[in-house]
């Protein structure tokens, strides 16, 4: 599960994204907290992934860190504002 806490007044498109491949998990909308769930193919043996943020209307798109997520995981991801 990735739960994603937008402090930013832009929606962003959040993507998980390992060696091969970004997946959409959905739209955070600005100033709002949302929950996804990770597809279970990207956890199990995929190696690491990273989040990114692909703002709405806008020119920046965060990414985060290399993180190792098990099966029962919880990732919290804090987009800042601007």
């Amino acid at each position: 599960m990735l739960q994603v806490e937008n402090q930013g007044f832009s929606d962003m498109v959040i993507y998980v994204v390992n060696d091969a491949q970004r997946v959409r998990l959905g739209l955070a909308t600005g100033n709002s907290s949302k929950s996804f769930t990770i597809p279970n193919y990207l956890i199990r043996g995929a190696g690491p992934l990273r989040f990114l943020a692909d703002p709405v209307g806008g020119t920046r798109t965060p990414v985060s860190e290399e993180i190792t997520v098990q099966p029962g995981d919880i990732v919290s991801l804090t987009i800042p504002p601007s």
